[in-house]
């Protein structure tokens, strides 16, 4: 069985960005102002996000994986800055897999990991994943999410829809407040009209996601 392709966008998802602003002098970051990006060398100056490359090595055993980035038009050397951070810190394993591209869109593939919608990445054919969204705002909730069927007794299921998570974990926040609620519950009206009114949202969440146990619900 052939693995999923799997793309990765580089700034600000594999490459921190502001890791790089941070090592310009004082004078470059003035002559430059508004337009960063476009320092010569900045690039080869960047350090990796929080957790990447040990979440690239791990994804990488699971899925067939390409960088998917775009390099800025009026910076010539981010072009091949871009290929050289690859290297040093990935060696081998992109090689000849790697795409600089302002037109995401025009690639194929089941994920591709970035940051902004911008440049295609939002009308991309597979499944964009917002890194740094609130659905996943770091490396552990995007590996935990796409190695999710790997890791399920060895069996391969389908993954849940964005919709699905955002349900589930609107009703988990609304048990966690239930609860606080509750144990903070000192007998009077105002209180017990907070709990009533949230297992009403509760319940209409219950609904959304599907549930058909009715034994299940709140009582309200």
């Amino acid at each position: 069985m052939s693995k999923r392709k799997l793309f990765f966008d580089m700034d600000c998802v594999l490459v921190d960005f502001q890791s790089g602003v941070d090592k310009l002098g004082e004078e470059t970051r003035k002559e430059y102002k508004g337009r960063l990006d476009e320092v010569p060398g900045i690039f080869s100056l960047m350090d990796p996000m929080p957790g990447a490359i040990e979440a690239v090595h791990k994804l990488s055993e699971h899925y067939d994986v390409y960088i998917l980035s775009t390099a800025p038009w009026n910076n010539p050397s981010a072009w091949s800055d871009k290929v050289n951070w690859i290297v040093k810190h990935f060696g081998d394993l992109f090689k000849k897999r790697v795409i600089l591209t302002h037109c995401k869109d025009r690639c194929h593939g089941d994920f591709l990991i970035d940051d902004r919608p911008k440049n295609g990445a939002c009308d991309f054919a597979g499944e964009w994943i917002e890194f740094g969204s609130p659905l996943y705002p770091g490396w552990d909730e995007v590996t935990d999410y796409l190695l999710e069927p790997e890791q399920r007794n060895g069996k391969s299921i389908d993954h849940k829809s964005v919709d699905e998570i955002l349900v589930e974990q609107t009703i988990n926040a609304l048990d966690a407040y239930s609860k606080l609620l509750n144990d903070n519950y000192d007998g009077s009206k105002e209180e017990y009209g907070k709990i009533m009114k949230l297992v009403s949202l509760t319940n209409k969440w219950l609904r959304v996601s599907g549930e058909e146990d009715e034994l299940a619900y709140y009582e309200d």
